[in-house]
């Protein structure tokens, strides 16, 4: 899944600061991945390291496996910030200034110094980083037929096919129409155009949020059931961080009482306007 400044999650806690710089002042913006990013990239290497990569390339030590997994978790936050920073990007080109991104283990937040003034440029901004995705996904896939072409490592192809695979699923995943994901954001600018009431808007943009996270958790259990521990985690992780957001976001009062009670339950909105995941 608001009044000034900035779009998504809840302030969070910094462990080092990086500058994307260049020679276009667009690209000018500063990083700040938390230090859960680091169970991102656990998370990921113990992913891949344990069930695809030993499928893909059979045959290696674990130490091969577990190399190329580290190198997974490294591109798959790498993910996330070019997709912050392709709403950082499109930011710019409507107007707005870019003053920082966060990166966490489910995404991150680009920080704006103010909302989108328009449900076009709200549109513009959201979709920006799924596109991103998408494009680094093609190249990622091209990559990766080069490299089979040339009878190249197999790891060295299945590392580069997978690349593109989780690009593509942060771009199908964000693109979905429920707060705090990009497509909610969409979701939310479009029906706030049509019935010209943003806040009512937004109640529904975050309520069916939180029942995504629910459904998240749900798959999490049946997994776990089944003995799928990689989804059971990713899933159970996910789902209770969107939960959680839409818990912390306020709801004004007016709505609380009358909005979709029995539906959507104490569903809070956003005050602030963050950017953006995961």
């Amino acid at each position: 899944m608001a009044p000034p400044a900035t779009r998504r999650v809840a302030p969070l806690p910094h462990s080092g600061t990086l500058r994307a710089t260049g020679g276009l002042g667009a690209f000018a913006v500063k990083v700040h991945p938390d230090i859960s990013c680091l169970l991102a990239v656990g998370l990921t290497a113990w992913t891949f390291a344990d069930t695809i990569f030993p499928e893909a390339a059979p045959g290696r030590g674990a130490a091969a496996y577990w190399a190329a997994g580290i190198v997974m978790g490294t591109a798959f936050v790498t993910s996330l910030a070019l997709h912050e920073m392709g709403h950082a990007v499109a930011g710019r080109r409507v107007g707005l200034i870019p003053r920082r991104i966060a990166l966490s283990l489910f995404g991150g937040v680009t920080i704006f110094d103010r909302e989108p003034e328009t449900p076009r440029a709200a549109c513009q901004v959201a979709l920006a980083g799924p596109l991103v995705n998408l494009v680094a996904a093609l190249v990622a896939g091209l990559v990766h037929v080069v490299l089979v072409e040339v009878d190249a490592d197999p790891l060295a192809a299945a590392v580069a096919a997978s690349f593109g695979v989780i690009n593509a699923g942060v771009a199908v995943v964000n693109v979905m129409p429920v707060l705090p994901l990009d497509g909610g954001h969409v979701f939310r600018a479009a029906l706030a155009s049509a019935i010209r009431r943003p806040d009512i808007a937004a109640s529904v943009a975050a309520g069916f949020g939180r029942l995504f996270g629910w459904g998240l958790l749900g798959v999490a259990v049946l997994a776990s059931a089944s003995g799928d521990a990689a989804i059971a985690l990713w899933t159970g992780l996910m789902g209770f961080a969107i939960d959680d957001h839409m818990r912390a976001a306020p709801l004004p009062r007016s709505l609380e009482r009358v909005l979709l009670p029995r539906v959507f339950g104490r569903v809070r909105v956003p005050r602030v306007a963050r950017r953006p995941a995961a």
